[in-house]
Order: structure tokens, then sequence, then C-alpha cells
């Protein structure tokens, strides 16, 4: 049966988008391409130690940028902190105090002390490390201070229905990324296997590699299991990806969709908010029909992702997130370039090429708010300090001119498909 919205014209609250940025310059396209809020982290104490993330100076600078567009910015605190790390993580809480974050992204409850200490009406979010799933564990944070929950991955639809029914403070859920092994990302495979620990923002992915089988009396005799035709990811998760059921979270007033992704690429980020910006205006318009929402996921599989699935909270049975075949990535389009400068003097703006186009590819351009265009390139001509020159092919880290591709906007994403070659 159809799902009918219970939004009216009159109460169509539609909740934040809030989308992950790993640097300043993924935040500035994901402001641009419809984020109401972005969340960052700086270089301690959040769970992508690996990514580049951002020095207290970027910090001041990214909030800045993103206080000018009216929008908001959090920063993620949500690392496991150790008794002797308690001193370090105080110092850091003095180091940006002053910087005018929207909230703090914490797991550990009892840092809300050490951050209130400096910043006395600080807004809390509560990570989904924390794996909440009923409302009475929302009514213990609220009572502690706390303004908004990241609810589990794990939990049911009707559930989530019923928690925010009987909360009192913001609830946020995650609606697209990637889905970890272990509960609400809890894992330890990536520190047993590696040294790294995933609670303290380290994970290698363990869950990612093709595995095999070695029996025990004959060591490095290894044994393919066989599941795919170049071996077996046995651990492997597909990608969450909500977009089809997002009218009907939408109507359990659930305040923030949130994004996941601060280790993703500018093309990711802005590729992926487009989509869901798209369909959120499409539900407050009332026009968020199945050949909108098709061509949406359409848009979705541009991306680099694994097998979507809509994961625990809307599958009938978990039988599909049990079954890890073909579960790798897919990569049918390339990001192959952005726009360097919006305007140049002969009318055509310069591209920064990412990866190798040819003359003669079909290549598609996605700019904010618009939709997606394609453009046969006929001619590139590639820019150097003092001179120009014609080439059959652009490569990486070129400066090119499209003919008669004319002036786009200066955060358009430029992708092209894998096998147009």
């Amino acid at each position: 049966m159809e799902f009918q919205s219970q939004l009216s014209k009159e109460n169509n609250k539609i909740p934040e988008l809030l989308v992950p940025a790993g640097n300043i310059t993924v935040l500035k396209y994901a402001l641009e391409y419809g984020a109401d809020a972005v969340y960052l982290g700086g270089k301690k104490f959040n769970l992508r130690s690996y990514g580049s993330n951002f020095t207290i100076k970027e910090l001041e600078e990214a909030v800045r940028y993103t206080h000018k567009k009216n929008k908001k910015a959090y920063i993620t605190l949500n690392s496991i902190i150790f008794e002797n790390e308690l001193p370090e993580f105080d110092a850091y809480i003095k180091s940006i105090k002053d910087i005018d974050f929207d909230a703090y992204i914490i797991s550990d409850p009892g840092l809300i002390n050490v951050i209130r200490k400096y910043i006395a009406d600080a807004d809390i979010h509560m990570s989904t490390q924390l794996s909440t799933t009923n409302h009475l564990t929302v009514d213990y944070y609220r009572k502690s201070g706390v303004k908004r929950m990241n609810i589990a991955r794990e939990i049911r639809y009707d559930d989530l229905r019923e928690l925010i029914k009987n909360s009192e403070i913001e609830i946020e859920v995650f609606v697209h990324g990637s889905l970890c092994i272990s509960y609400s990302g809890r894992c330890m495979l990536s520190k047993y296997m590696t040294g790294r620990d995933a609670n303290r923002g380290e994970c290698a992915h363990s869950c990612r590699w093709n595995y095999y089988l070695m029996e025990e009396q004959r060591p490095n005799l290894f044994y393919n299991i066989t599941q795919e035709s170049d071996g077996t990811y046995i651990y492997n998760s597909r990608d969450l990806c909500l977009l089809p059921e997002l009218e009907r979270l939408v109507d359990t007033g659930v305040s923030a969709l949130k994004i996941e992704g601060r280790m993703k690429t500018e093309s990711y980020v802005a590729q992926t908010v487009w989509v869901y910006r798209k369909a959120l205006d499409l539900i407050r318009e009332g026009r968020f029909d199945e050949k909108s929402k098709n061509s949406l996921v359409s848009e979705l599989d541009k991306c680099s992702h694994r097998d979507y699935t809509k994961g625990f909270m809307f599958l009938d049975s978990f039988e599909e997130l049990e079954n890890n075949e073909d579960v790798k990535i897919k990569q049918d389009y390339k990001f192959i370039g952005t726009c360097l400068t919006e305007f140049s003097e002969n009318g055509c703006s310069e591209i920064l090429v990412k990866n190798q186009f040819r003359k003669g590819d079909v290549i598609e351009i996605l700019e904010p708010g618009l939709l997606p265009r394609l453009f046969t390139v006929e001619e590139i001509k590639i820019k150097r300090k003092n001179y120009e020159f014609l080439t059959e092919e652009a490569n990486p880290n070129d400066i090119v001119l499209l003919e008669g591709l004319g002036n786009i906007n200066l955060f358009s994403i430029i992708r092209k498909k894998s096998n147009n070659e």
C-alpha cells in the first residue's frame, strides 16, 4: 500500500539536512549544494583521525564561512577518551572555546561538564556511538542538558516513530552512507587486526578486505572462499540509502537527516547533497512520487558506492544485510573535473582536471540547484601560464578550456561514464 504522508501544507516542517565536511573545500561544496548544516572535525578526538580534518585556524574559517551562508556548523568530538587523555581534552576545548560552533557532537556523557566549563551555553548533540534505541535513554540525556540525540542505525521504523513521539528533544538519524558490521559502528576488528582502533578514529576498514581460508596443518596454503570471481568479502556491508523512504522519515517529525562521509571528496558530497536536497524540496511541495524517486536514486548511482540497502529501519528481513555477494565498490562514473575559474576573458570557464578525459567524450555537468546536463567535448585547450595549446586528451592537474561549454558555476562537478573511453 502506498504511503500517505501526514504532512499538511500548514505544518510541512522539513528536517535539517546535515552533511559531512572533511576539509574546507568539501564544506563549501556541501553548503552550495543545499546542506542546512555541516559536521566537521579538528585534529583531535574525532572518529575520522585519518582524514585531513581542520586545524584550529581552519575551524575558525569554516565556522565564519558557514555562518555567512546562514547555515550551521557542528564539531565532532565523539572519540573514546581514556583517563590519561582528559587533561589534553580539557586543553583542546579551552583552545576552541571562542569558536562559535552551533553544537558539539560527543559520545561520552562525562565530557559534557568539560565542555560546559568553558562554554556554559553549549548545545550538546550525542553521537550514534551511544546506540540509542528508546525514548527513556533520550529522556535521560535531556535531563543532562543534551539538545539532540543521533539514534542508532539499528532502530526499526515503527520504533523510531514512537521514540520521536515520546521525546522532548531533537532526534537525528542517518539516511545515507557506509554501514558497519558492528552495532552502530562500535567495532574492534580493525584494532585486533592492525592495532588501529575504530572507536578512536583510526579504522583500517578491515571489514572491506578480501579474505582467504588457511588449513592449520598446511600453513601458507590459502583457499579462496569463492563467493565472487575475485574473492570473498565475508564482513563487507552494503551502503545505507533511505532516499526511497525519505517521505516516511520526514513524517515522523525527525529533526535532522544525516549523511555519512567525512572521508569523501567534494564530488561525492556535492552529488549526494544535490539528491537529498532535491528530494526534501519535492516532499515540501508534495511532489515526491515514484518517478522522482527513481530519477534521484539513479543520480545516487553515479556516486562511488556499494550496493544500497534500506538497512534495519525498513527491511522486512535482514537476509539482505547478511548476503555479501557482489557487495563491492561500484564506480560507473568518474569524477573528472571542477571549475577553477568561473568566468574567463573568452567566456569559457577554466576547468581543473581530476581524471583523464578525451576529445569526443560525452561528459556531464552538475551545478548547484540545476539539473545535470550533457556536453560533448569537441575541443580541449590546455592553458599554461603564458600560452595555450590544443590537445586530444586532458590529464589530472591540467587546466583546460572546453570550446562551447561557456561559463559554469564555480562549484560545478564534472563527471563521465567510466566506460565512455
